[in-house]
């Protein structure tokens, strides 16, 4: 029987590749003032705002038998919701795009919380949502100050 690695080196990875996922963001506050990175920024953080909602389809899928289909149908709806408005404030806007992706990875923490489909979740990877989240909003809104 083949096993898979043990949970607290899944803990560990996750946990360090969650981290990791803010460096670029760091670097694009750092180097605010290079052409590159505002379009970096927003497109680095698009993309993290996709991936996350990808993963609230497999959530909803996976709880599917568990829980109502409304609450499955609100999961997906909202997701696609995030998606769309981040794509809309990455094409029609400049840097009020980093103010609505503050929101939009606000809405993401909010609904992880509130959603059932979310409930399973571990209890580390729920406080590190939160401290990756809180550092995500807080370079978004950094960036937001030194490009005004």
């Amino acid at each position: 029987m083949i096993r898979g690695p043990a949970p607290n080196i899944i803990t560990k990875l996750v946990t360090a590749l969650a981290y990791a996922g803010t460096l670029p963001m760091f670097a694009c506050v750092f180097w605010i003032n290079e052409s590159w990175s505002l379009p970096l920024f927003k497109a680095y953080s698009m993309a993290i705002l996709a991936f996350l909602t990808g993963a609230w389809w497999a959530f909803a899928l996976m709880n599917q038998r568990k829980l109502s289909q409304l609450n499955i149908s609100l999961t997906l709806i909202l997701s696609n919701l995030v998606v769309l408005s981040a794509v809309a404030c990455f094409v029609l806007a400049n840097e009020e795009t980093l103010l609505m992706f503050s929101f939009l990875f606000g809405c993401l923490l909010v609904g992880e919380r509130n959603l059932g489909v979310f409930l399973q979740q571990p209890n580390y990877y729920k406080k590190l949502r939160l401290v990756v989240t809180s550092i995500t909003i807080s370079l978004q809104l950094t960036a937001y100050g030194l490009t005004r």
